[in-house]
């Protein structure tokens, strides 16, 4: 029987599914977990969010004030030379692109916490494999140093569970395929365009004064290009590292105390479980850390040509 957390889950914004259900104490506990370093990142990007959109509109008027003719690139419908009309320009110019920016992010985080729950569910299947065959001394067939019956033949309900972890493994892998699938153009687009912009914001950072408001906005600008690539590679590496390691917590239980043809067919549940769940974009592109690596790269490879230009 499943623990009747569904209205917790809710709460904490957890998808609640009878094959993703938490069905101990254990269980619950590591998606309110997963749930709450969710809640927590989307806090500090949203700060990440406020304070570009409070730098911004600072470095714009610092500015102005440093050059009495600077303007905002941006049509208006009325003059811009008194300190009135330009801070209305500004306003035209930075609430809509921040606005814009909280959507943006909002769908980068929504994405993460879907592989987030990729992860978690991985998490509890290794958890309950690992500790399928436990026991507290009830169901022992030992007597005299021999085995005289095996687990799965005292307890009936055995293979039903072990069934229900394998279903809910393809489950998972469906589930992350579908979430590749549905995001693909999205994230490849998200990857591609982040070298560029993280390129040209270094760029231009390095023709700034350090001690200036638009340095310390150019700043909170590449801490937020880089979580938003970091988001995706990060729980993206976590499912092919979580899956990974399925097998081996099979491995782990004490297989040894049921019969042979339930050994067969954790034998055969281990070979399909050899081949991780890896998240890919297009096809070719892994959402791991070396991806994330490989966009850093290519920004940097981008700025020193964009240097040497100079």
């Amino acid at each position: 029987m499943s623990l009747d957390i569904s209205s917790d889950l809710q709460a904490f914004g957890v998808p609640v599914d009878p094959i993703f259900a938490a069905y101990s104490k254990k269980d619950e506990e590591m998606l309110l977990e997963t749930t709450r370093n969710m809640h927590r990142i989307i806090k500090y990007v949203k700060i990440a969010v406020a304070l570009a959109g409070v730098f911004w509109p600072g470095s714009l008027f610092a500015k102005r004030y440093q050059n009495p003719t600077a303007v905002v690139y941006i049509y208006t419908p009325f003059e811009t030379h008194s300190w009135t009309g330009y801070s209305l320009s500004v306003l035209m110019e930075v609430l809509p692109i921040v606005w814009i920016g909280y959507g943006h992010l909002a769908i980068d985080c929504l994405v993460a916490a879907y592989y987030a729950q990729a992860e978690v569910q991985l998490k509890i299947i290794k958890y309950n494999l690992e500790h399928l065959f436990d026991t507290n001394g009830a169901t022992d067939g030992a007597e005299d140093g021999r085995c005289t019956a095996y687990r799965d033949e005292l307890d009936r309900d055995l293979r039903g569970r072990f069934v229900h972890y394998v279903q809910r493994y393809e489950t998972v892998a469906w589930y992350t395929n579908e979430i590749s699938d549905v995001f693909n153009y999205a994230i490849f687009f998200e990857l591609f365009s982040s070298s560029a912009l993280l390129c040209l914001i270094t760029f231009v950072m390095s023709y700034t004064p350090i001690v200036s408001i638009a340095f310390v906005f150019y700043t909170v600008m590449l801490i937020v290009l880089v979580i938003r690539v970091f988001v995706y590679c990060y729980f993206g590496n976590m499912v092919q590292f979580q899956s990974d390691s399925v097998a081996t917590s099979v491995y782990l239980s004490g297989w040894l105390s049921v019969s042979p043809r339930f050994r067969r067919d954790i034998l055969i549940a281990m070979l399909r479980w050899s081949k991780n769940i890896t998240p890919i974009v297009f096809g070719i592109v892994p959402l791991s850390l070396d991806t994330y690596v490989s966009v850093l790269r290519a920004a940097y490879s981008l700025f020193a040509v964009l240097s040497t230009k100079q």
